[in-house]
């Protein structure tokens, strides 16, 4: 990356859902719920696909486990940037095989993949997906890339921009360090 620092000016977090299925109890008792009315929920595939267009140097996302619905959501992403490196970082990337040809796509639409399982971290699993632009923003939440994840399972996490992604940034670099000895 170069020396030039990517820190949005002002912090802000909006929580980010995947909200399951109609019908869902879930839906009625937030449309029932007043409160609702003055908050805003953004969806999960929203969220992403606003990370990956604010990406300019690099688009990252970490994950520890994905089947081929989710390669192909990373693979949609890497594409979609402008990004120069487009990393995934994931506990096994040998999963990758069992995509098929979403694995397949996903390993040619990404610049590195990289598998912290494989580090001596084989006890360690960081159970939490990261999605992050640059340090401009990032998404941190429920962990897998998955088809649930995608369209049934209720999921939520935040999606940060500000100083706070300086945190998100770090993490994920010292995992791709820690991976790479």
């Amino acid at each position: 990356m170069s020396g030039e620092i990517l820190v949005s000016p002002k912090a802000t977090a909006r929580l980010v859902v995947t909200m399951p299925p109609e019908p869902s109890r879930l839906a009625d008792a937030l449309a029932a719920d007043i409160a609702s009315e003055y908050v805003a929920l953004t969806r999960t595939t929203d969220a992403f696909r606003h990370l990956a267009s604010l990406a300019r140097e690099r688009f990252s996302i970490m994950i520890p486990f994905m089947d081929s619905v989710g390669a192909e959501w990373a693979a949609e992403l890497f594409e979609a940037t402008k990004a120069t490196e487009r990393l995934l970082v994931l506990r096994d990337a040998s999963q990758l095989l069992s995509c098929g040809a979403a694995g397949r796509r996903v390993e040619a639409s990404a610049t590195r993949i990289i598998d912290y399982g494989s580090a001596n971290l084989a006890n360690e699993t960081f159970h939490a997906k990261i999605v992050l632009a640059d340090g401009v923003a990032a998404y941190v939440g429920s962990a897998n890339l998955l088809k649930r994840s995608k369209s049934t399972n209720l999921e939520c996490g935040m999606l940060v921009e500000g100083p706070a992604v300086g945190a998100v940034k770090v993490l994920l670099d010292a995992v791709t360090t820690i991976a790479e000895r």
